[in-house]
């Protein structure tokens, strides 16, 4: 039957002078069309009535020959799952499971809860998404080696698809949980050269400096990268020596800090890709500031100011480190002087709230407190959740100046000598 039905399909689109494509239309995909038309999957009833009409015959021509076959969309072991998933028709998955669920149960495909969680994934179905991957990360650790082995890469996949899920709504706890179990397993594998393993550890490396555990980092990344000496990603490297310059900078070894950020700097520029090494700009600043090298930092922020004067919003960041700079050497007034010059709606979030501290913070020095808590309180609870915790006593302490409110005596001594991320206060 499936034969059958197929060359009917495909003399009919031939004496028509049809594509495929053109058959197709908008209404299916080429890659199922093209497995009808080979015999290897039969059209669903809803497909069958579209060609039918397309090809002008009645629905009955196409079982005039037919032997009685039982219906069914999929063969038990047919790999249209995984065709449908390469050729990206993450609807038809959807639909066909949802509306076939037991024949879907039945196909003999080991990986078809992950064609299945990732088209949800793509199509934006995050609930369901979570239940289904779960389910093949649950299958999959129970599977023999050699499957584990061929599908590694798959395994990968789906859980760093967790972890994306997981990021939504700020359960980093979960997000690591899961990217941990894909690196054990890349690494029981020797699979640490695939591209979705930079992946894994570049999104490992974002939550543990998001979380401040910046010992994590320099481990798991320099383990990293000697075991992947010889093999450079261009697109996740530069990544992760800025995650690496970050993880230093913040423990407070700007050596080691400085030769990373350098590192992605020219990896950028390697590629091409100015924007990102001006981004990278930023970091190497601040590694400066907070080593003190105050003559050379002033030195390099001219440099960067002038070759990126044409990219407004990132020049606008450079005069921001440009203010917190003469804000950590005292010179007050040149920092309210630059401040005149900000447009504040070319200002990332948080360039906005290192502003508002910084203004604020001079604001009370000068006595003008009515202006000073204005300021103050329009990045208190950007820093908290932040973590730049240095920044955000010195909030606490110009609040309780203020207002006399214990409170916050009781939040500076909570943060006072709390490990956070480094920001404008050097310390």
């Amino acid at each position: 039957m499936l034969s059958s039905i197929g060359d009917k399909i495909k003399a009919l689109r031939l004496q028509k002078n049809l594509s495929q494509s053109e058959l197709c239309g908008n209404f299916m995909s080429r890659v199922v069309l093209s497995r009808i038309e080979n015999g290897k999957a039969l059209p669903s009833l809803e497909q069958l009535a579209y060609l039918a009409e397309k090809l002008e015959v009645p629905v009955s021509y196409f079982f005039s020959d037919s032997t009685g076959e039982k219906y069914i969309l999929f063969e038990k072991n047919s790999s249209l799952l995984k065709d449908l998933f390469l050729a990206k028709d993450y609807y038809e998955i959807i639909k066909w499971s949802e509306e076939n669920h037991n024949a879907f149960c039945e196909v003999e495909d080991s990986n078809k809860y992950y064609y299945l969680g990732m088209s949800y994934f793509y199509s934006n179905i995050f609930d369901k998404a979570l239940k289904i991957l779960k389910k093949y990360i649950n299958a999959f650790t129970k599977s023999s080696t050699d499957f584990k082995r061929e599908n590694i890469e798959k395994f990968s996949d789906a859980l760093n698809s967790l972890f994306k899920i997981m990021l939504k709504n700020k359960n980093y706890e979960k997000g690591i949980h899961y990217l941990e179990l894909a690196r054990k397993y890349l690494y029981q594998f020797n699979a640490l050269s695939l591209p979705v393993s930079f992946a894994i550890h570049n999104n490992l490396a974002y939550t543990y400096l998001k979380t401040c555990q910046f010992q994590k980092v320099v481990i798991i990344l320099e383990n990293f990268i000697n075991y992947n000496n010889d093999i450079i990603s261009l697109k996740i490297m530069p990544d992760i020596y800025t995650s690496l310059n970050i993880a230093y900078y913040n423990l407070g070894n700007y050596e080691k800090a400085l030769y990373y950020i350098k590192k992605a700097i020219l990896l950028f520029e390697f590629q091409g890709d100015h924007l990102e090494a001006g981004k990278c700009y930023l970091n190497y600043i601040n590694t400066l500031r907070h080593s003190s090298k105050f003559k050379e930092v002033f030195e390099v922020l001219e440099k960067a100011k002038n070759d990126y004067k044409d990219d407004a919003e990132l020049y606008h960041k450079f005069k921001i480190q440009e203010m917190i700079l003469y804000f950590n050497i005292g010179m007050y007034e040149k920092v309210i002087e630059l401040s005149e010059s900000i447009n504040t709606s070319l200002l990332s979030m948080r360039g906005k709230k290192e502003l508002a501290f910084i203004l604020g913070h001079i604001k009370y020095l000068n006595k003008e407190f009515e202006e000073a808590y204005r300021f103050l309180k329009k990045c208190e609870k950007y820093f908290a959740e932040e973590n730049f915790y240095n920044d955000l006593s010195v909030i606490y302490e110009d609040l309780y100046a203020i207002t006399g409110d214990v409170n916050y005596r009781e939040k500076v001594l909570a943060v006072k000598n709390k490990s956070g991320r480094k920001n404008v206060i050097i310390k």
